[in-house]
């Protein structure tokens, strides 16, 4: 146990040591290190923590804060996949987590420590350390979280780098007719339907069907931009995505409200993503979908990118939250003639 702790933060004094280098100049030891890839995927987590406390009370607030359910999927999935360690049970291939978040008692010490590459790359690693365990229910329950965000933003930049490794170069050429500068589009995915103003991309797997719809509209300076995305993409399933049955076609699913939220994209433009479920109208089927709409102001445009799961006989997290990052990854330029 103290030996994780010294490790971890003999680490963060070392990466201390790097930074006050390379502001004076000196180039950085921490890039010179060589460390193994780390081990796990986008949405896990390890968290070593000795059993008398996992037991106590740890468990339980780490499975409810840390692993509670994702959001805007059709079955309960919890948003972070939690493998339990005890410290004495630590090896190299859990060292080597890509998230990782260490939880102890050291009496009269209080502490929330990070450090990012300690002993794999890409890997995030915070220590919780509380004073006794009498405090540590309180600290956990304000510091948890805090830390939720932190995990996901790091399990975006790993998923933003694995995509990258995979994306298509050069893009379709109607992508780019389309007007779209750049995105991060696997390779797998193929063009089916090209008009002026929006593209429809598939991607047929063992065990999906992914969608991909690109609309460039005019900006109408709309006051109800939250509705227009589910009137919008409603008129799309309608219009183009017919379902098995005669005369049935998809729809955004109202009956578990889809959930939206504002955000600045890269560039500075106004975003809005909405994440939620859609349906069969008429018919049987559905799953998760995501919608990335860029209000390009300078260019008068709104640019939507909006993302359909169906995976019935698999979980749909991992897939749900790389089509997420493919979304949000497209920039918008100038359409071509």
């Amino acid at each position: 146990m103290n030996r994780w702790i010294a490790a971890a933060v003999l680490v963060l004094a070392f990466v201390s040591c790097s930074d006050d280098s390379a502001r004076e100049g000196g180039t950085p030891n921490l890039e010179r290190r060589t460390l193994a890839p780390s081990n796990g995927t986008h949405n896990d987590l390890t968290v070593i923590c000795p059993d008398d406390l996992w037991e106590a009370h740890v468990g339980i607030a780490v499975a409810e804060i840390l692993g509670a359910p994702a959001e805007g999927l059709p079955q309960a999935e919890p948003r972070f996949g939690i493998i339990h360690a005890a410290p004495e049970k630590v090896n190299d291939l859990l060292r080597r987590g890509k998230s990782v978040l260490s939880i102890s008692v050291i009496p009269d010490s209080s502490a929330v420590l990070e450090v990012v590459d300690a002993y794999a790359r890409p890997q995030l690693l915070i220590q919780v350390i509380a004073p006794s365990a009498e405090s540590l229910p309180a600290l956990l329950a304000k510091i948890l979280p805090q830390l939720a965000p932190r995990f996901a933003q790091h399990d975006a930049k790993v998923l933003q780098a694995n995509l990258r490794k995979r994306s298509q170069r050069p893009l379709p050429k109607e992508l780019t007719k389309l007007g779209v500068a750049d995105m991060l589009l696997p390779e797998g995915f193929v063009v089916t339907l090209s008009k002026p103003g929006l593209v429809v991309l598939r991607n047929e797997t063992k065990k999906s069907l992914q969608y991909l719809i690109l609309t460039r509209t005019a900006s109408d300076d709309s006051p109800t931009p939250e509705a227009d995305v589910v009137a919008d993409r409603d008129a799309l399933l309608r219009k183009y995505f017919e379902g098995p049955e005669a005369k049935s076609h998809l729809a955004t699913e109202l009956l578990l409200p889809p959930t939206q939220q504002f955000y600045t994209a890269p560039g500075g433009n106004r975003a809005l993503r909405t994440i939620g479920l859609f349906k069969t109208v008429g018919g049987f089927g559905g799953g998760p979908f995501v919608n990335h709409r860029v209000f390009d102001d300078a260019r008068g445009i709104v640019g939507t990118a909006d993302a359909l799961l169906f995976a019935p006989s698999t979980k749909k997290l991992k897939l749900q939250m790389e089509l997420d990052e493919v979304a949000a990854s497209v920039r918008w330029g100038d359409a071509q003639p």
